[in-house]
């Protein structure tokens, strides 16, 4: 396990959450986006940094009214299984608050460590997505309606799941 310290993304960490999302995914994000993204959903972009500052992993999400969408999250390759998602996902929740009534994400049908990953936060699965992503691949559809959600989870401590 890491410890790892969760906060909100700026700008300067455009480049590190750029290596992660450029070796997590067979089709990244342009850069543009991801500025874009920063820019639309500053409360919803966080990133995960070590001990030593280093940015080692990061998810975005965006929100409208009592819905959201978990649009990406990734873990450096060395920090996978340690948590990070994990962190990311519990500061997530915290940072939506009691306003969100439902949290929906697609993972890649294949990526079942992810799927595995996600039902252990209370998602369930609700369709397939055909021809999702850009190698035609299909994507499962997941929500988490979060009064099911487990609230007590400890907060974190000083991850699409890549």
């Amino acid at each position: 396990m890491t410890d790892v310290h969760v906060r909100r993304a700026t700008r300067n960490d455009l480049g590190s959450i750029r290596q992660i999302e450029d070796t997590s995914f067979p089709d990244p994000y342009p850069e543009a986006l991801m500025v874009r993204l920063l820019r639309e959903h500053p409360k919803g972009f966080l990133v995960a940094e070590n001990d030593s500052g280093k940015i080692v992993g990061y998810c975005v999400c965006s929100a409208s009214g009592r819905l959201a969408h978990v649009i990406s999250i990734g873990v450096l390759r060395e920090y996978r299984r340690r948590k990070v998602a994990t962190s990311l996902i519990q500061a997530l929740l915290v940072q939506l608050g009691s306003r969100i009534r439902e949290l929906w994400l697609e993972v890649n049908t294949a990526n079942q460590e992810a799927v595995k990953f996600y039902e252990g936060f209370g998602f369930r699965s609700i369709m397939i997505i055909e021809n999702y992503y850009s190698d035609g691949s299909p994507a499962l559809r997941m929500r988490l309606a979060l009064n099911e959600a487990v609230k007590e989870s400890p907060p974190p401590t000083r991850e699409r799941v890549a």
